[in-house]
């Protein structure tokens, strides 16, 4: 009696979706060095005004939401992929609501900017549930608790709102670089573990 053959090795591990997303890895590396130039650009402006500052909230909102619905495209087909495109739609939507901003009131402006940071961030935690990362977490936190505290403090938040989109693309910009680096090196070993910390 001949014994049966072991099974091959699975290339997809504990989390599918991160070694599905691994050949995307630039795309998160892309978007980590725009947000740090970006971040380092409006930290280094001081005195903007306020068509100033819609202008960066809009282009930021923008940027995010098309480089995540591009991961929506390019990514996994499975049902865990909707989180991109729901994190996409939500940023071209409050790159909108910024636009209108002329006619809504300065604090509305507030509220809007941390409506979007929360729910991003609590997108971003979904996901780094569903890929495992650690990283894909921070850069969820990091969100949450720039979003919180402008809702927390609309007033204070008005006044330094420039510089909490700044230091918010700074922080994520780098999180999302280490995030990339670690899809580069699962894209080059699929037969190693998972996002695991990384």
């Amino acid at each position: 009696m001949t014994a049966t053959p072991a099974p091959p090795p699975s290339l997809e591990g504990r989390f599918p979706m991160a070694r599905r997303m691994a050949s995307g890895w630039w795309v998160f590396v892309l978007r980590g060095a725009v947000a740090i130039l970006f971040g380092l650009l409006v930290t280094a402006i001081p005195g903007l005004g306020i068509a100033s500052i819609l202008g960066v909230l809009a282009a930021w909102m923008a940027i995010d939401g098309a480089t995540t619905l591009y991961q929506a495209v390019k990514g996994p087909p499975e049902r865990h992929g909707l989180w991109f495109w729901v994190d996409g739609v939500v940023s071209l939507l409050a790159a909108v609501a910024v636009l209108l901003a002329p006619m809504i009131s300065a604090i509305a402006l507030v509220y809007v900017t941390s409506f979007w940071s929360i729910a991003s961030g609590v997108f971003r935690l979904i996901l780094a549930f569903r890929l495992g990362s650690v990283l894909m977490g921070v850069f969820g936190a990091i969100a949450v608790f720039f979003g919180a505290w402008l809702l927390l403090n609309p007033l204070a938040g008005l006044m330094a709102l420039i510089w909490i989109v700044g230091l918010q693309a700074l922080f994520a910009g780098f999180v999302m670089i280490a995030f990339g680096w670690r899809l580069r090196r699962i894209h080059h070993d699929p037969h190693g573990p998972a996002m695991g910390r990384g």
